[in-house]
């Protein structure tokens, strides 16, 4: 659920901010400072809390997405639901929990993002760990929250790692009932963080420095 926020914060930075005006204020004295301003617009424009609303028969435009969850429920994980996520247009998050484990699977589709797959374990002292395929985005982490970034590969074997390498400790267990409560619960906890936390410079300018650098299908800066 972290990664929906990191990725809407993201776009949103794009809509504010067009790639002319990127490179102006890329080049600029000021530029740090309108860097941290374009990071506070991003996270004031997220909603605090997320609703998610079960979708009957998701059209996935992704094949591997099926591909994924098939091959996690062969692997013991009990099937949640598919989900829109609302306030966040062309999101879609299937959700799946293995019980035995105490994990957590949530596989996005995002319409201008492409597709990942995010796994969780909660532990009853308020920490998460996470791993998840979705690239970086040069956002930090809130003390409560571990999360590895790992390349796409099939999903048996990034469950196999994320079981392995998470820490032990007291984990809160997990259920196909309670599962979309605790994403939207988790997405709400983690925006009551980063409202509180302003963005950095730094942790702004990787993104629209890389956005800045790619071609615009619509326009070309001179």
């Amino acid at each position: 659920m972290w990664t929906v926020f990191a990725l809407v914060a993201l776009l949103v930075i794009w809509k504010f901010f067009g790639k002319r005006l990127l490179a102006m204020f890329l080049l600029s004295r000021a530029g740090g400072e309108t860097l941290k301003d374009i990071g506070k617009k991003a996270v004031d424009a997220q909603p605090d809390r997320i609703t998610l609303s079960r979708i009957a028969s998701p059209a996935w435009k992704d094949a591997s997405i099926g591909q994924m969850i098939s091959s996690l429920r062969t692997g013991g994980f009990k099937d949640a639901g598919a989900y829109s996520v609302d306030k966040m247009p062309g999101a879609v998050v299937a959700i799946l929990v293995k019980p035995e484990d105490c994990v957590a699977a949530h596989v996005y589709e995002h319409s201008k993002a492409g597709s990942w797959i995010e796994l969780v374990t909660r532990y009853q002292d308020g920490t998460s760990t996470s791993l998840t395929t979705l690239p970086s985005t040069g956002q930090s982490q809130p003390a409560w929250l571990t999360t590895t970034r790992a390349a796409k590969a099939p999903a048996g074997d990034l469950v196999r790692q994320f079981i392995c390498d998470r820490r032990s400790g007291d984990m809160k267990p997990v259920s196909v009932e309670q599962a979309p409560r605790e994403f939207e619960q988790g997405y709400a906890k983690y925006m009551l963080w980063r409202k509180a936390t302003p963005m950095t410079a730094d942790e702004v300018s990787p993104t629209v420095r890389n956005w800045a650098q790619k071609p615009n299908k619509q326009q070309t800066i001179q």
